[in-house]
């Protein structure tokens, strides 16, 4: 399946989400704050409200995603990613049977991914949120809040470990 001119770049969010594997050698220490405990990630993820504006873990994806896909209807016909609308059934398929470790949050992780990797096919590899939750995933752990006023501040993420 072809996802357009960064269709490799969304193929490694892709072949990531088969094994979930960390990688090692990705260091997040300089934009995440780690937590250990699975019920404060809950309570973060789906509870907590982040700065003035009072947003939840799942407003702040979001808006980050509305973005991506500004950028998406701004591209001319024959610029849009192919296949992306497949993406959403690949990642559930992959993480269904990937060992995570993360099973409480499968819905959260299959829809990350799947931003993460419109993201890639629309933008490229840029340094923005879903590149940088991506890191995240790569690292081995679960991005679940955020850190601070947003858009100011740090991701929060959850070690398994």
């Amino acid at each position: 399946m072809n996802f357009g001119k960064y269709h490799n770049l969304a193929e490694e969010v892709i072949e990531f989400s088969k094994t979930f594997k960390p990688i090692k050698s990705v260091n997040v220490s300089n934009f995440i704050k780690i937590i250990n405990d699975q019920k404060q990630a809950e309570y973060l993820a789906y509870e907590e409200v982040y700065g003035e504006d009072e947003y939840t873990w799942k407003d702040i994806r979001e808006i980050e995603m509305s973005e991506v896909w500004g950028r998406f209807y701004e591209l001319e016909d024959n610029q849009k990613p192919e296949n992306i609308d497949s993406l959403l059934d690949i990642f559930s398929e992959n993480i269904r049977s990937a060992s995570t470790g993360y099973n409480a949050f499968f819905e959260d992780i299959v829809a990350d991914l799947n931003n993460c990797a419109i993201n890639r096919a629309i933008n490229g590899n840029t340094n923005n949120f879903f590149e940088k939750v991506f890191e995240i995933y790569k690292a081995g752990y679960f991005p679940c809040g955020w850190n601070g006023d947003y858009p100011n501040g740090t991701f929060i993420a959850m070690n398994k470990d």
